[in-house]
């Protein structure tokens, strides 16, 4: 019983003023132990039978950390308006042996409300009916209630109304729907936000914030942050979990700070963009940087999540002292963080070489990097959405970009590899990938598969590097048990682009750049529409190209013969659309194509 009273009269030390009356009641439904207004009530005053109160059966149907709270009513003990919490009790080896409940004024809600901000009044407004509970300008006064007698009995009736009824300034609020805007009330700027109330909790409000007076600049100095941390220094307060001289810059912290590495979050960035921009100038931009880091998504999988997170926590560190003489850092979420800083002429490139490095990180197994997109403002526009649209925008395309380049390293690295082993493969492949090109964009290809038909069609013979120099250099037919090994060279090849993941699409058309149109091909045996574009262009010029340069085993064609060997197995071993394609390409070139034959047969 002692420590019982202890806890009780402990709430009135945490929240001085707030607490009316507090009590533990156990499952039979007596008092425990009570306490008003901080004063412990003797034994004789404790209720015997608390089981017909609203809050006891909601109460004890919850579990322990759960929290009934009801709407508004007037206090039997203290006569005030209140709202009562009740939640149960944990105990070792007993099952929710009893509740505590306690109830919070609305006084203290109104008073609270009223020293959150200097600048603005404060209303807490019924969703539904768009009745004033708080006006943070009108005291919430207490009054016994009165009794009235009616025909089905006596009815107790409060003494004095809840907060402001005749108040008609909020009633559009109610049916709006509307979660967050601003409005005006009796002229003046109006700013508000609807609360969603937690479970078993019986309260829907919305938290309004009224200027004083009718002045413009009210708009810009009441920011999104203020009014949620209003909201929440209220509900903590009707919670009674937190100390409410702390709780409110808690909120605040927690709505502007990512929880994982301790930088501010999105909603700081918008907030300080939506700030800083005002000021920004030509001649002294602020510069937005979107960064995306590159690798993370292998690391989080082969190294787990924790560790992932572990490594996210570090790079922001290392992002937030990078940049701290230039700007400020945030993390978007994922794995993408955001650096905003005023520049100088000239020093754009710089700090955003800083951010990347302070981003990227090396060890075994794994590499990190980050792609980076960035916008100036005023530069290149003025309106913040814009600006983040262009910024990831251009992150993307760098991204796009770093993988391209690391596709075109690969390629230039096996193409080098080939031209020393072979100095006519080399040229072979170069020619054949000019006709590939300009066959695909007579056919329209779409310009985002023409990297992969470029990097295919130059390493389509990349197999042959594990041919014997004896077989592929022989100057008679193959035998029957020479033929497999050539036919293995679309694979060989695949495989060896394959190793590279930036050339993961073209290794599919190597793969397939022998097949047949009428599935006669190597070596899968697919056919028609089955065979990609890119495979049946590199055939068809491929073929060609063979035919008219010489080999070991024969002596070159001409131009005019090879085409009509074309034409002739068109439907067969070609895709008929493509040979035509391909002739148009070359009547176009008229006598260089003879000329590139030529060349391309000595």
């Amino acid at each position: 019983m002692r420590n019982a009273n202890r806890a009780l009269a402990y709430l009135e030390e945490l929240f001085p003023g707030s607490i009316g009356e507090a009590c533990f009641i156990d499952r039979r439904g007596a008092e425990n132990a009570r306490a008003v207004k901080g004063d412990i009530e003797p034994p004789s005053a404790l209720s015997a039978d608390e089981t017909g109160a609203p809050f006891f059966d909601p109460a004890f149907a919850l579990q322990p950390g759960q929290v009934h709270q009801s709407a508004p009513y007037v206090s039997p003990d203290t006569n005030e308006w209140v709202i009562a919490n009740s939640t149960p009790i944990r105990a070792p080896g007993q099952a929710k042996p009893a509740i505590v409940h306690f109830e919070i004024t609305i006084e203290s809600l109104r008073s609270r409300a009223a020293g959150s901000s200097e600048r603005f009044d404060v209303a807490i407004v019924n969703s539904r009916t768009g009745d004033v509970i708080v006006d943070s300008r009108v005291p919430q006064r207490a009054g016994k209630p009165r009794e009235h007698r009616h025909r089905d009995g006596v009815h107790l009736h409060p003494a004095v109304p809840l907060g402001r009824p005749n108040d008609e300034r909020f009633k559009s609020l109610a049916g709006s729907g509307a979660r967050t805007g601003t409005f005006e009330v009796e002229g003046r700027p109006a700013a508000f936000a609807r609360v969603d109330p937690p479970a078993h909790n019986a309260n829907h409000w919305i938290v309004a914030a009224v200027a004083p007076t009718a002045a413009a600049a009210w708009y810009e100095s009441l920011g999104v942050s203020e009014i949620v941390m209003l909201i929440g220094a209220l509900l903590l307060l009707t919670f009674g979990f937190l100390s409410l001289r702390s709780s409110q810059r808690e909120l605040k912290d927690a709505a502007l700070r990512d929880s994982l590495t301790g930088m501010p979050n999105r909603r700081s960035l918008m907030a300080d963009l939506e700030r800083c921009v005002r000021t920004a100038t030509p001649e002294r931009p602020l510069l937005l940087g979107l960064f995306d880091l590159d690798g993370f998504k292998a690391y989080n999988d082969t190294f787990g999540h924790p560790v992932g997170d572990a490594l996210l926590a570090r790079l922001g560190h290392n992002l937030l002292s990078g940049v701290a003489r230039t700007g400020g850092a945030y993390r978007m979420g994922g794995d993408e963080f955001c650096v905003l800083a005023t520049v100088e002429a000239g020093r754009t490139e710089a700090v955003l070489q800083i951010a990347s490095q302070a981003l990227s990180e090396q060890g075994g197994g794994f590499h990190i990097t980050a792609s980076y997109g960035a916008v100036l403002l005023p530069n290149d526009t003025t309106d913040v959405a814009e600006a983040l649209r262009i910024a990831d925008q251009r992150m993307y395309a760098h991204k796009g970009a770093g993988r391209a380049s690391a596709g075109r390293q690969s390629t230039d690295v096996l193409l080098r590899v080939l031209a020393e082993r072979d100095r006519h493969l080399g040229q072979h492949l170069s020619e054949v990938t000019e006709l590939s090109l300009r066959t695909a964009r007579l056919l329209n290809v779409p310009e985002e598969e023409m990297t992969a038909l470029a990097q295919a069609a130059s390493l389509h013979d990349v197999g042959k590097a594990a041919i014997p120099d004896d077989i592929l250099k022989k100057p008679g037919p193959l035998s029957d048990d020479e033929v497999p090994f050539i036919h293995r060279h679309t694979i060989i090849g695949e495989r060896i682009l394959g190793a590279a993941p930036a050339l993961s699409k073209p290794a599919k058309l190597v793969r397939w750049s022998h097949e047949h149109f009428d599935g006669q091909g190597y070596p899968d045996g697919i056919a028609g529409d089955e065979i990609p574009m890119g495979s049946r262009i590199i055939c068809v010029c491929d073929a060609y190209h063979a035919m008219v340069s010489g080999r070991p085993y024969r002596a070159a064609r001409g131009s005019d013969e090879a085409v009509a060997e074309l034409k002739r197995c068109a439907g067969t071993q070609f895709d008929p659309v493509v040979v035509d394609a391909f002739c148009a390409v070359l009547a176009e070139q008229g006598p260089a194509a003879k000329t590139f034959a030529g060349t391309a047969a000595g």
